[in-house]
């Protein structure tokens, strides 16, 4: 009977101990941040996509769409679809209207759609 093979990289290395001698000789770390945030979470790069524009189901004037991943939700918010907390890690919308950068409004995904498609209530 033969033993079964391994796939590369998938087995233990050896000398791999742990404590501070563990890293290779001449191994690259990353570089360290001076400005690095206190949760030791990375800075979130801005994002290099083509621009969404709706309408705000609020205020009816032209907006500007942001998807916001979970690992970059690190507030919590209320949706203004249905009064609940969005909470930190969950990936949502932001709608930034043109007009009034500074009204923009953090929305559940399926609350702005139907607040889109049947009006705000």
């Amino acid at each position: 009977m033969t033993k079964p093979r391994r796939r590369a990289g998938s087995g233990r290395r050896s000398g791999s101990g742990h404590g501070q001698g563990s890293r290779r000789a001449g191994a690259r770390q990353p570089p360290e941040t001076p400005d690095a945030p206190e949760d030791g979470l990375s800075r979130v790069q801005p994002r290099a996509l083509a621009s969404v524009f709706v309408d705000d189901p609020i205020t009816g004037t032209t907006a500007e769409l942001h998807r916001v991943q979970p690992f970059e939700a690190r507030k919590e918010y209320v949706c203004p679809g249905c009064n609940q907390e969005i909470r930190r890690g969950t990936g949502h919308v932001v709608i930034v209207p043109l007009n009034a950068t500074d009204m923009r409004r953090h929305w559940h995904a399926p609350c702005l759609e139907r607040a889109r498609q049947h009006g705000h209530r």
